[in-house]
Formats: C-alpha cells, sequence, structure tokens
C-alpha cells in the first residue's frame, strides 16, 4: 500500500507516494538537503533548480564511486576465493600411492 510521506528539502515542502517508510524517507531527505546546502554555501544565490542539479550530479558520482569500490572488492574476493578452492582441493587431493 502506497503511504504518503510529507518531507522539506532546502526549505520547500513536498509530499511523496511510495512503499518507503518515514524513517527511510528521512534519511534520503537528510542526505539531499546536506548536499543542497553544502553546495549552496559555495554557490550562493544559485537558483533551487541548479543546486538540485548539482546535489543529483554530486550523490550519482558518490554512487558510481561506490558502486566501482564495491566491483573491486568483489572481484579481488573472488580471486581470493578461487585461491583458496585451489589450495583446499591441492591439500585434498589423494597422493600417488608408493
Amino acid at each position: 500500500m502506497d503511504t504518503k510521506l510529507h518531507i522539506e528539502i532546502f526549505g520547500r515542502q513536498y509530499t511523496l507516494r511510495g512503499q518507503s517508510d518515514q524513517s527511510y524517507a528521512d534519511e534520503l531527505v537528510a542526505l539531499v538537503d546536506k548536499k543542497m546546502r553544502e553546495i549552496s554555501k559555495h554557490s550562493p544565490g544559485s537558483p533551487f533548480s541548479k543546486l538540485a542539479v548539482l546535489a543529483a550530479i554530486n550523490i550519482a558520482h558518490e554512487l558510481v564511486q561506490a558502486k566501482n569500490t564495491a566491483q573491486v572488492t568483489e572481484t579481488a574476493l573472488n580471486g581470493k576465493t578461487q585461491e583458496m578452492i585451489k589450495n583446499i582441493e591441492a591439500i585434498l587431493k589423494p597422493s600417488p600411492p608408493e
């Protein structure tokens, strides 16, 4: 069931509809609001729409960096796992009879 959430970002009120609960929406809102406030300090007087786009780009950049880091970590873990499997198989391989 869709819920109606009332939020505020950078001093503007919005109503969201969706499956999220209020605490999750608050977490997302806090991230967007914080990003917009950080950007507004460096670009005072910028229009709201420009701040919103710059915040979206910054958040997208952070997301891509996190995905890339996760991919590198996953690749490294897969390599280590394969190495461990080979070592275990070598240990468990029966020795040739003498």
